[in-house]
């Protein structure tokens, strides 16, 4: 019987990593964005030399950035504008922003790369606001990519070694441009600095707040006819839709979906309440659904020891109907596994030789899960062999 189930064990760990690929194509056949961004403020500063100041520091030789030029308001306010986010539809997407109100945008679109394994996008857009006491700049990075299916996990890992993941690559991405911008112009501060999977850098804020005043204060002190549109009072008691609206627009900002149930599970996992209050209060998804190993949020926020994210999640599930966990009700393309029929030092043999693989945290929890219905059904059958 040991010996049955040792030969097995090897077996199935060699084809599981294939069946991994597999499952996770409805996940890498989707558009990934990630948006980083910094919001920088230069003291009493000109609009124009910021701007070429930072054109310059962005443009090279091969990929040259461009400027654009909009009316400046003849009374600066007391607090800048700010762009708002704006979804495209295109075959490959590009986030973009649009700089209402700013008097000048900045843009850098270098070309895609594009091969039989992936299509990756990247650029940088900048909008630039005046305000009484300087000009505030929101630094935008982004990257769109796209990886077949079967091929993600080896494409995935060739590009972590050259490139990094993801979240090194957008704060490389940032701290290089706020470092070459920074030579054109010394006088510079750094109110916030924001990478999806990272937490939010504030090293300036303080420096900051002494020169634009709060949104109530600036409402009272500013002429209406200069205040930008987003002064505007907010009403004292929002709304349910409301609340929703602006979740779901906080986490597009933020590179993320409201309605995708598998970052919401990643935010859980790695302990962002911010990200996973804003999947609440966006209302996209569903907080009994289980992951492929049976498991629901507030079952997977207690596994990891987040007490803000369990109290969180537990008052929203007060009083809803408990999630099934019958057979008859479960997905019979990924039933619950039981990992207590499997011995500890088994599973530890296989979860070892998982984490060499080049797999996303998704595609080795996949692995995992369906190794583990594998030896459960090999021992079954030799369970019976030797009745």
């Amino acid at each position: 019987m040991a010996m049955i189930q040792r030969s097995t064990i090897t077996a199935a760990c060699i084809g599981v990593l294939f069946c991994a690929s597999a499952t996770a194509q409805d996940i890498r056949d989707q558009w990934d964005i990630k948006i980083g961004k910094a919001e920088l403020v230069f003291p009493n500063a000109q609009p124009q030399d910021v701007a070429n100041g930072i054109k310059d520091a962005l443009s090279q030789f091969a990929i040259p950035a461009n400027l654009s030029y909009r009316p400046v308001p003849s009374a600066s306010p007391a607090r800048p504008g700010m762009p708002q986010f704006k979804k495209t539809s295109h075959s490959a997407p590009s986030p973009e922003y649009v700089c209402e109100g700013a008097y000048a945008e900045i843009n850098k679109k270098p070309p895609p790369v594009q091969n039989t394994f992936a299509f990756i996008a990247e650029g940088h857009q900048v909008c630039l606001y005046s305000f009484q006491k300087g000009i505030k700049a929101y630094l935008i990075y982004y990257s769109a990519k796209k990886t077949e299916a079967l091929t993600s996990g080896l494409f995935n890992g060739i590009a972590r070694a050259i490139r990094g993941s993801d979240e090194d690559r957008a704060t490389g991405q940032l701290e290089g441009n706020i470092a070459s911008i920074r030579a054109k112009l010394p006088d510079i501060l750094v109110e916030r600095f924001e990478v999806p999977g990272r937490p939010v850098e504030t090293p300036d804020q303080a420096a900051v707040a002494a020169l634009i005043p709060a949104a109530e204060i600036a409402a009272t002190a500013t002429p209406a006819e200069n205040q930008p549109a987003r002064v505007a009072p907010t009403p004292s008691a929002s709304t349910p839709m409301q609340i929703k609206l602006e979740a779901r627009k906080n986490l597009n900002a933020m590179g993320m979906i409201y309605h995708s149930q598998q970052q919401f599970i990643e935010a859980i996992r790695r302990n962002d309440d911010v990200a996973v209050q804003l999947f609440v209060d966006g209302a996209g998804v569903s907080l009994e659904a289980m992951d492929d190993e049976g498991r629901t949020p507030l079952e997977i926020a207690k596994s990891h020891g987040s007490p803000e994210i369990v109290a969180l999640l537990q008052p929203k599930l007060q009083g809803t109907k408990p999630a099934s966990t019958s057979t008859a009700d479960a997905d019979p393309a990924f039933p619950p596994v039981d990992f207590t029929k499997i011995p500890s030092d088994v599973l530890a043999e296989v979860d070892a030789e998982i984490a060499k693989a080049n797999l996303s945290r998704e595609e080795q929890q996949a692995a995992r899960a369906n190794w583990a219905r594998q030896y459960l059904k090999v021992k079954m059958l030799a369970d019976t062999l030797n009745r």
